[in-house]
């Protein structure tokens, strides 16, 4: 079948129908199931983490569970004020399903949860510091006698509510050990009347802390915890009180506001200037009407296609996604052009045939480097891809299947007023067909490339790839001043942290312990450990072997405390049981505990066990990682660091992908192009990326991840222009040479209106407050200057 006969067969609008209905039926049946989530978090924009596979998924197990705590801190002058309306709040969230687990109170229920529940372990739980104190000599009499004292103390943490079987009060040793480990959770916050308080330049601090559920860290959501925080605290802050809040969740919340109206800004203003410049370019409502709706085709095919592949869709992926505005107008912009202007062209068919191999082979070039980014291990980079190519694909099919079904004007009608001068002959500008334009073209682009090189070459020590997680999200306002002031009144700002692994629960907990013990030499601000609340077997043991050196006290202990003989001997009968019994990871811990325990206990990946050991202030960090090192079953992981490197490793990728790109459609073009003309094709996009490059070192500013990967697409875009130029200028050689002919000059016409549309829709990402989108739209914007000025000049 000849192409001409493809295109004007039937079989393009089937083709159209079948695969934008399948999609569609796809997502229908998807949404039934899994439904539609749009994902804002931040930790989910950060590529994995360079650590090794398994290691890798234990952090971002622990990045997730940690994006989900929360701290609020309740403050005024009066701490009974500060106290009473943090039980407000409390009572107003608890029972609310956006948390999984919500604190306010440390004693009353939570310690009677806690003796209750270490009291079956009791003869288990020895710290080291009891340890160490009971293999003394002397040690055991002394012991004994401080339990007595303690029992007839006036104040006590427990109830004492088991001293006939606990007579050395196990209970309330461990019990005020748990209490403590639970404390160092929050640092200077200390124990005030029953729950976690400080006190700070004036003002007394009562702490609230939580997690959330999934339904709670949906952050696109208008339901979710924090909304419903913010909806309970605003109305309470008055009258000298102050909320200071803290955590992952409380930035995301407000960058994805920040992100939902940046959309709908962007989206608009870009949508309104491409909506005047066809009204003042046509002057007639068809091509308007047709090109809003394969623009708005076109973003909602894109949408469902990634929602179908990825089961969600992240929000940086739909800001970035509005330049497809720009991007799929571009095949309207051409369409229209020689629909309105191009009375050489007697039907719809002809149009589409006179431009298809243009538009086709623009798509092509545009569609690798997207699909390109498909292959990168990035969520983010992956949905660009799937988002961005499903887009133009769904454009070209519209332009190419649909917009031949559109009548054409009037034959009197056939003529674009702003272009009315040059079809008279009269020559302006860029605009003008000259005999000399290759050569200027050439002269140009050789001029850019010599600079550009220069500025590379008398600067290539500074070529580097660098990637500052400090700049990918700037605090502002409240979120900033809460943040560092909760930093001040806590103590609490964890940057690193050890992940402990282990073949077994068993080793782990012991490689766990062989850390803290470490740790105990240096550490001067605490840490969080599993091992704190779940010893090993093998410390249990230890606590269990010299419990029974105690027992030759134990008559004597019952005697002072008042207990007959029968209360020793069901001791003695008991104690056996005691011993022989075993606390296990997997137990059903106090909730004051198991918030804790389940932001560091990471369970079983990929064979074998994962747990974190946190500093909660970073003290020594090249001491942490020597303990690392040394310990052979851990690693000592700085997370902004490790991010870091991350996006360094990942744009050494990008690169790769680039210059594939760049050899695939090389061999592409050339498989329709002479060896002359891909060379020309070839330098296009080259000259956008050394002069990007170039203004980056002038200004001081390394080549990173956004950056590289605004260059990868504008390598896509800025090729339609001079792929469009040259096939133009094919068909004017194929022409009369004797008189150029008049509509020589609408395709630079219309490469003009497209290279408008899709600056004006990245040149609008330069005003987001997202660091990665300002630098993608700012380095995209530069490019197709670049190639615009390129081609046409």
């Amino acid at each position: 079948m000849s192409l001409r006969t493809f295109l004007n067969s039937r079989r393009l609008l089937a083709l159209w129908g079948i695969f934008h209905g399948a999609i569609l039926l796809c997502f229908i049946l998807s949404a039934f199931f899994r439904g539609v989530a749009i994902d804002a978090d931040l930790f989910h924009m950060l590529p994995a983490s360079t650590l090794g596979k398994a290691m890798g998924k234990a952090d971002e197990k622990l990045s997730d569970s940690t994006s989900k705590n929360i701290f609020l801190l309740v403050g005024h002058k009066d701490f009974s004020e500060a106290k009473s309306t943090a039980r407000r709040v409390y009572d107003s969230l608890k029972g609310d399903d956006n948390f999984t687990s919500l604190t306010l109170d440390i004693e009353a229920a939570a310690i009677s949860e806690i003796e209750e529940f270490v009291a079956p372990y009791r003869c288990l739980l020895l710290d080291e510091d009891t340890l160490a104190r009971l293999s003394l000599d002397g040690g055991r009499e002394d012991f004994a006698e401080s339990a007595l004292s303690r029992a007839f103390s006036s104040f006590n943490f427990t109830s004492l509510s088991h001293i006939e079987d606990d007579p050395f009060l196990l209970d309330e040793l461990n019990t005020q050990n748990y209490l403590l480990a639970i404390q160092e959770a929050s640092t200077k916050m200390q124990p005030v009347d029953g729950v976690l308080a400080s006190q700070y330049d004036g003002m007394w601090y009562v702490m609230i802390r939580g997690s959330l559920s999934s339904k709670g860290s949906a952050i696109a959501s208008k339901t979710n915890a924090i909304a419903h925080i913010y909806e309970v605290c605003n109305p309470l802050e008055k009258d000298g009180i102050r909320f200071v809040y803290s955590g992952t969740p409380f930035h995301s919340h407000k960058s994805s506001n920040s992100a939902m109206t940046e959309i709908g800004n962007i989206s608009a203003v870009s949508l309104a200037i491409v909506i005047l410049m066809l009204i003042l370019v046509f002057r007639s409502p068809l091509p308007l009407f047709a090109s809003l709706a394969s623009i708005l085709i076109s973003i909602g095919t894109a949408f469902i296609a990634t929602m179908l592949v990825y089961g969600q869709i992240h929000i940086l992926t739909l800001i970035l996604g509005t330049s497809l505005i720009g991007s799929c107008i571009d095949y309207s912009l051409h369409y229209f052009v020689n629909w309105k202007a191009n009375t050489q062209l007697k039907s719809s068919d002809e149009i589409r045939a006179h431009l298809f191999k243009g538009l086709f082979l623009s798509m092509l070039s545009t569609e690798i480097c997207y699909i390109l980014l498909v292959f990168a291990p990035f969520g983010i980079l992956k949905q660009m891809g799937i988002f961005s190519s499903t887009g133009i694909l769904s454009s070209f099919l519209t332009v190419v299947c649909l917009y031949p079904l559109l009548p054409l004007p009037a034959e009197e009608k056939r003529i674009l007023p702003a272009l009315r001068t040059w079809l008279d002959g009269k020559k302006s500008g860029i605009f003008a067909r000259k005999s000399s334009s290759v050569v200027r073209i050439s002269f140009f682009s050789i001029s850019l490339i010599l600079i550009c090189g220069a500025v590379i070459a008398f600067n290539h020590k500074k070529v580097r790839i660098e990637n500052d997680m400090f700049r990918l999200y700037t605090m502002e306002g409240r979120v900033k001043e809460d943040t560092e002031l909760c930093t001040k009144i806590t103590g609490y700002y964890p940057q690193g942290w050890f992940i402990v692994s282990g073949e077994t629960e068993e080793a782990l907990l012991q490689n766990e312990e062989a850390i803290c013990s470490e740790l105990d030499k240096i550490q001067e601000g605490g840490y969080l450990a599993t091992s704190k609340f779940i010893p090993s077997l093998a410390s249990q043991e230890k606590s269990a072997t010299a419990m029974k050196k105690m027992l030759p006290f134990a008559q004597e202990q019952f005697a002072a405390l008042g207990f007959d003989e029968s209360f020793f001997r069901l001791f003695l009968a008991d104690f056996e049981s005691q011993i022989s019994n075993r606390l296990l990871p997997g137990e059903a811990l106090p909730s004051s505990v198991r918030s804790i325990v389940d932001m560091l206990w990471l369970g079983q990946i990929d064979g074998k066990f994962y747990s974190i050991v946190m500093p909660v202030r970073i003290t020594d960090e090249a001491s942490y990682t020597k303990i690392a090192r040394e310990n052979g079953n851990a690693y000592y992981e700085n997370k902004m660091k490790d991010l870091g490197l991350g996006l360094d490793k990942l744009t050494r990728l990008i690169a790769i992908l680039f210059f594939l790109a760049y050899l695939l459609i090389l061999i592409v073009l050339k498989r329709f192009y002479t060896w002359r003309e891909t060379v020309k094709i070839a330098s296009l996009p080259l000259t956008c990326v050394l002069m990007i490059v170039g203004i980056f070192l002038l200004v001081g500013q390394p080549i990173e991840f956004f950056s590289l990967t605004g260059i990868i697409l504008v390598f896509g875009l800025g090729l339609d222009y001079i792929i469009y130029m040259i096939e133009n200028m094919k068909r004017q050689k194929n022409e009369s040479r004797e008189k150029e002919s008049p509509f020589a000059r609408l395709e630079p016409f219309a490469i003009f209106l497209s290279f408008l549309t899709t600056a004006i829709s990245f040149g609008a990402l330069v005003f987001s407050t997202f660091v990665p989108v300002h630098t993608i739209g700012l380095t995209i914007t530069v490019g197709l200057v670049a190639a615009f000025l390129c081609t046409v000049l």
